[in-house]
């Protein structure tokens, strides 16, 4: 495309110089002076205006020409197409929780699944009800998980490297100004792309904080549920208040 345009640009600088000068050349003698006895006077200071007029016009269009071909650097790209997506290495991070057997923010089916895993005030048996292992077999997973994403990130950081390498290679031999702006959107796209990145590491963390939070206050419940049952065994009729673990008084 850009060497079709420089073509043009020459032809066009061509013709227009040849026309010129052919203007020039076909102009009508000039006029001499004539005596007695048929004597002609040679008058050069027609020709000296006419190569003035001449050297204008060859001046006009190479002063043209060199408009076109700024014109053209400022509208030849080049600097556009290094930005790739991460779409699918955002998708990968967030299924290293899953893949650990955690409980990933990518489930389809996630507060349903916290709420089978962290029922809260549920009695040991009913059926649906996580055994404590089981709650802390996904919590140590999630956590896991969480740790594989944060690693997963750093293991792209020479691919990131290299893509502003080539973005300042492009910044440096930008030609005209549509190649600075392409390299300048280009920029825009990777700092939004760290955005991203940044918010699937907070997510995780969130992730892993939740699942980790949530055991921690159903082993709670599940402590005060036990407890509560052992002193219903030993104290039959008077009630247990599991916020203080201490015996209510009895209506007797």
């Amino acid at each position: 495309m850009k060497t079709t345009i420089q073509n043009r640009v020459r032809w066009f600088f061509l013709v227009w110089f040849f026309a010129a000068l052919f203007q020039g050349l076909a102009a009508p003698l000039p006029a001499r002076a004539q005596f007695g006895g048929g004597t002609i006077v040679f008058d050069p200071s027609v020709y000296a205006r006419q190569l003035a007029q001449l050297q204008q016009e060859t001046a006009a269009v190479q002063n043209l020409a060199s408009q076109l071909q700024y014109m053209i650097k400022n509208t030849t790209g080049g600097g556009a197409g290094v930005w790739q997506s991460n779409q699918n290495l955002l998708a990968n991070l967030g299924g290293l929780i899953s893949e650990q057997e955690g409980l990933s923010y990518t489930f389809q089916g996630l507060s349903q699944q916290f709420q089978q895993l962290y029922p809260g005030y549920q009695v040991t048996g009913t059926p649906g009800a996580q055994s404590p292992q089981a709650m802390t077999t996904t919590t140590l997973n999630t956590l896991n998980g969480a740790l594989a994403s944060a690693q997963a990130q750093s293991q792209n950081f020479s691919a990131e490297q290299a893509t502003l390498q080539q973005l300042e290679f492009k910044n440096q031999t930008a030609i005209g100004n549509l190649q600075a702006i392409q390299v300048s959107n280009e920029l825009a796209l990777a700092q939004v792309q760290q955005i991203q990145m940044l918010r699937q590491l907070v997510m995780a963390q969130m992730n892993s904080q939740n699942v980790a939070a949530a055991n921690q206050v159903n082993a709670q419940v599940q402590s005060n549920l036990a407890a509560q049952a052992i002193f219903s065994q030993q104290y039959p009729g008077d009630s247990f208040n599991p916020t203080n673990n201490a015996p209510a008084p009895s209506q007797h």
